[in-house]
C-alpha cells in the first residue's frame, strides 16, 4: 500500500509538469479595406502591412478622421481603435492580434500642389518643400532688380495666408523671404530667381514605338517648339501647337506618327535660338505570342491542352506564355483538371481567326465553382479543394496603347454563390459577368510573391493577395472589360447594351497612370466568371477568346 501511495504521488508530479504544447493555428489577419474622410486613395500594402492614405491638400495631417476599417478575421483584435481621429504628422503603428502580434503601420501622404512662377521664366521652377525653397530661371535679358511674380502658391488653396503679396515681391537680386501659414502653422519660405546662360534646352526624351515625348525648357511667352526627322533625311517637320503643352516655362512635345526601332533626331528652338541635335531610338512593338492560339497541345499523358506546342516549329507558338487553372503549368503542379474539371479548352467549332479558339467555361464540381479563366503567366498549384495559386505576368518591355480582342459570351443567372468582395452583395438573381483585365508594370516578384517570369501571386483562397491594378504602385497602365450577358462595361465608362453571345470585337484601353516608366511585365487575365476567385458564379458560363493583338 505504502509503495502504491509513492507511485500515485509521483505519478501526479509527473503530470503537474506536463506543459501544453499544443500549437495555436497560424493565421495572418489582414486589413482588405480603409476609408478616410478627405482620402483620394488608400493603398493596402499586405507584405510590409502598411496602409497609406492618401490626402488632399485640405487635410491637416494632425486631425485625420478614419470612418471605416475592414479586417478579414472577425476574432482578430487591433491593440488600438482605428476607427476615429488620429495624429498621422508620422506613421502610427500597431498591432492587430490573432493568435499571435502582427505589426501594421498606418501612413499618410499630402502631396500639396506648389508652384512659383516669373514673367521671362526658363522651364520650371524648382520647388523644395523640406526646406521650404523654391529657385525660378529667367532668360539672360532679365533683371533680377526688376522681377514679375506671376504666380504663388506654397500651400493648400484656399486655406493658406502670405505675409505679403506677389505685386510685392520685385527685387531677388538677393532672393526673397515670405511666412506661409495653413491650419495654424507658420513656414518661412526662400524665394530665388537665377540667370540662365541658354534660352532654350532639351530637358528629356521619352521615346515610345509610334510616338516620343520631348520636354524642352523655353522662355515662357516667346515662340517654342520643336523639329524633328528620320535620321538620314534632309528635311525637318515642326510638331503643331496643338501636340505641345505648357507649364511655365516647361514645354512637353508629343512627336507621332514615327517609325517603330528607327533612329530619329530632334531640334528645341526658342525664338532665333536653337539646341544641338539629340537623337533617340523608338521602341519596338512587339507582339502578342501565340494571339489567336493556334498552337497548342495535350498535357502529356491528359486529355486536355496546354496552350503551346513545343514541336510546332514556330517560335511564339512553341513555349508557354498564356496558362489557364487546367494546370498545365509546371511539372508536378496539379489544377482543376486533376480535381475532374477541365476550365479551359481549344475550340475548333467557334472561332474568328485561324482554325480554333479557347474556351473558358465555368464548371462546377459537389457545389464548389470553378471559373473558367485563361491569363499570361503559370498556374502554381491547388490550395486542397478550396482554391488554386496563379503567378500573373510575362515579360515584356514594349509600351501598347490597347488590347484588341474577340469575345463571345454566354451566361445565366448565379447559381454558386459562396462570397464576394467587401461591399458587393450577389444574390441569384444577379447574372454572371465575364472580366478581361488588362495591365503592363514593373512588378518585384520578391515583393509580389510569384516568380521572376510571372511576378505576381495571387491566392484565390486570401483575398489579401488580390490586386487592384488600378491603384497598385507598380502598376504602369491598365484596363478593363466587364461583359454581361445583355451588353460591356470599358474601363468602368457607361454599358454598352449589345447581344454579347455573338463574337464582338473589343478593344481595352490603356489607362496610363505614368508615362515616363517602362514595363517589365504584361498582364492578361480573362475570367468566365468576374467573382470566380470568390467561387461564385454561374456553373454554366462560357467566354471564347481569338485574335488577340496589342495596338500601339
Amino acid at each position: 500500500m505504502k509503495n502504491l501511495i509513492i507511485y500515485v504521488i509521483a505519478l501526479l508530479g509527473v503530470v503537474g509538469c506536463i506543459s501544453n504544447d499544443i500549437p495555436y493555428p497560424v493565421v495572418v489577419p489582414h486589413i482588405t479595406s480603409l476609408q478616410a474622410e478627405g482620402s483620394e486613395s488608400v493603398d493596402i500594402d499586405y507584405a510590409n502591412r502598411t496602409v497609406t492614405i492618401h490626402l488632399r491638400e485640405d487635410v491637416d495631417l494632425r486631425s485625420v478622421s478614419i470612418t471605416s476599417v475592414e479586417i478579414d478575421q472577425q476574432a482578430a483584435e487591433p491593440s488600438m481603435a482605428i476607427v476615429g481621429i488620429h495624429d498621422l504628422t508620422s506613421p502610427v503603428k500597431f498591432n492587430i492580434r490573432m493568435y499571435d502580434d502582427y505589426e501594421w503601420t498606418l501612413v499618410a501622404v499630402r502631396e500639396i500642389e506648389r508652384y512659383f512662377t516669373v514673367a521671362g521664366q526658363v522651364g520650371s521652377s524648382v520647388i523644395d518643400p523640406v526646406n521650404c525653397r523654391a529657385v525660378a530661371t529667367v532668360g539672360s535679358n532679365v533683371s533680377l532688380s526688376n522681377i514679375t511674380v506671376t504666380s504663388l502658391k506654397l500651400g493648400p488653396e484656399g486655406l493658406t495666408d502670405y505675409s505679403f503679396h506677389l505685386s510685392q515681391m520685385r527685387d531677388f537680386t538677393n532672393g526673397q523671404t515670405i511666412e506661409v501659414t495653413a491650419f495654424g502653422l507658420t513656414e518661412v519660405w526662400s524665394l530665388f530667381v537665377q540667370v540662365s546662360d541658354v534660352n532654350v534646352d532639351i530637358r528629356s526624351i521619352n521615346s515610345w514605338a509610334y510616338k516620343a515625348y520631348v520636354t524642352l525648357s523655353g522662355v515662357a511667352g516667346m515662340d517654342n517648339g520643336l523639329r524633328y526627322r528620320l535620321k538620314g533625311d534632309s528635311e525637318w517637320m515642326e510638331v503643331s501647337e496643338d501636340r505641345i503643352t505648357s507649364d511655365g516655362g516647361t514645354f512637353v512635345a508629343e512627336v507621332i506618327g514615327l517609325t517603330p526601332e528607327s533612329v530619329y533626331e530632334v531640334q528645341a528652338f526658342c525664338g532665333q535660338e536653337s539646341t544641338a541635335i539629340r537623337e533617340f531610338v523608338t521602341e519596338s512593338a512587339d507582339i502578342l505570342p501565340n494571339g489567336s492560339f493556334e498552337y497548342a497541345s495535350k498535357v502529356a499523358g491528359k486529355d486536355y491542352y496546354k496552350f503551346y506546342d513545343p514541336s510546332c516549329g514556330v517560335e511564339d507558338g512553341s513555349y508557354m506564355f498564356w496558362g489557364s487553372g487546367n494546370g498545365e503549368g509546371s511539372e508536378g503542379v496539379n489544377g482543376s483538371a486533376n480535381l475532374g474539371i477541365v476550365i479551359t479548352y481549344i475550340d475548333t467549332e467557334e472561332k474568328v481567326d485561324g482554325n480554333q479558339s479557347v474556351r473558358a467555361q465555368t464548371s462546377q464540381m459537389a457545389g464548389m465553382l470553378a471559373a473558367g479563366n485563361l491569363f499570361t503567366g503559370q498556374f502554381a498549384g491547388l490550395v486542397g479543394t478550396s482554391g488554386g495559386k496563379v503567378n500573373f505576368g510575362r515579360p515584356w518591355t514594349s509600351r501598347p496603347t490597347a488590347l484588341k480582342l474577340y469575345c463571345r459570351y454566354v451566361t445565366g443567372k448565379m447559381d454558386i454563390i459562396k462570397g464576394s468582395p467587401a461591399g458587393v452583395n450577389l444574390t441569384g438573381d444577379d447574372y454572371d459577368t465575364a472580366e478581361i483585365k488588362f495591365a503592363i508594370g514593373y512588378w518585384d516578384y520578391k515583393k509580389y510573391g510569384g516568380s521572376p517570369s510571372s511576378p505576381v501571386h495571387v491566392n484565390t483562397t486570401n483575398a489579401s493577395t488580390f490586386i487592384d491594378y488600378r491603384t497598385d504602385a507598380s502598376t504602369i497602365a491598365d484596363g478593363n472589360l466587364l461583359i454581361h450577358h445583355d451588353g460591356y462595361v470599358l474601363n468602368g465608362a457607361e454599358k454598352v447594351s449589345v447581344a454579347t453571345d455573338e463574337w464582338i470585337e473589343y478593344t481595352i484601353p490603356l489607362n496610363y497612370h505614368d508615362l515616363d516608366m517602362k514595363p517589365t511585365h504584361i498582364i492578361i487575365s480573362c475570367a468566365a466568371s468576374r467573382y470566380g476567385d470568390y467561387f461564385s458564379g454561374c456553373s454554366r458560363s462560357k467566354l471564347w477568346i481569338d485574335a488577340a493583338e496589342l495596338v500601339y
